[in-house]
């Protein structure tokens, strides 16, 4: 059992996991974010706007989520990397 503890013990076990938990949580909520966004501009705003500048909107407000959680998980995963050896 002891060979597990140190595992564990050698990455921060508790960084580790309130880490994983706060990006998990910080993704729900980007994710519900943007759906409510989504949802807002299209009974709201997207009437005053064309196509084309609404498909563009979309695509650029999917652009910025994925760089924001992007962000969020290549940090997370830089920061555990030095843990690991080839």
């Amino acid at each position: 059992m002891s060979g597990t503890s140190s595992h564990w013990s050698d990455w921060g076990h508790h960084s580790f996991f309130g880490g994983l938990r706060r990006r998990i949580l910080g993704s729900m909520a980007s994710v519900v974010g943007w759906v409510s966004f989504v949802l807002l501009y299209f009974a709201f705003w997207a009437g005053s706007f064309t196509l084309f500048q609404s498909i563009v909107l979309m695509v650029v407000s999917v652009l910025v989520l994925f760089g924001l959680l992007a962000g969020m998980w290549i940090s997370f995963g830089l920061r555990f990397a030095s843990g690991w050896d080839d």
